[in-house]
């Protein structure tokens, strides 16, 4: 298992991870519409690891040379005084999850943004999302406020929960 900074070449399986790991998890927690509708953009994750702003970062992690999870965060952009890093994303193929490839990507993460200044974090995870959940209070995150899922046509009914750790140094 290795985890590096992500590169341009690694947009088409970030696009792959992303789709196969939403479809398997999210799959009756959300509108199947929804679901069935989600397609790989390789470009557009090419785009935005190259214009990626200089207070983020993206990271994969492979198992056996292959890019089977990623993770994506920075700055926590609604301006919370008490966690000033965020997750944005991370997924781990439904396949190599349980091998340590998420804590080692969050590891990773909360070290990154440690070295920024950044030495609090929030994820949110779907409600629903029991797995997602209890990984992230295995990990020593706290349930700290939920919002409607809005950035999703036909989900805004659903409920994301914000994890919070005000010290990461435990995940480092």
């Amino acid at each position: 298992m290795r985890v590096r900074p992500a590169t341009l070449d690694d947009a088409e399986a970030i696009e792959r991870i992303r789709v196969e790991t939403w479809r398997a998890t999210y799959r009756g927690l959300l509108p199947d519409g929804l679901i069935d509708g989600l397609r790989e953009n390789p470009d557009g994750r090419r785009e935005r690891l190259r214009a990626q702003p200089a207070d983020q970062f993206s990271f994969v992690a492979e198992d056996a040379g292959q890019v089977v999870a990623f993770a994506v965060g920075g700055r926590e952009r609604s301006g919370d005084p008490a966690h000033r890093g965020e997750v944005y994303a991370i997924y781990v193929l439904p396949a190599h999850q349980g091998k340590g490839l998420g804590r080692a990507l969050i590891r990773q993460s909360a070290h990154e943004l440690a070295t920024r200044g950044l030495d609090s974090l929030l994820i949110w995870v779907l409600r629903e999302n029991t797995i997602g959940r209890r990984f992230y209070e295995r990990l020593g995150g706290r349930a700290i406020r939920e919002k409607p899922l809005e950035e999703f046509p036909g989900a805004a009914d659903h409920i994301e929960i914000a994890y919070g750790w005000s010290d990461t140094s435990p995940l480092r």
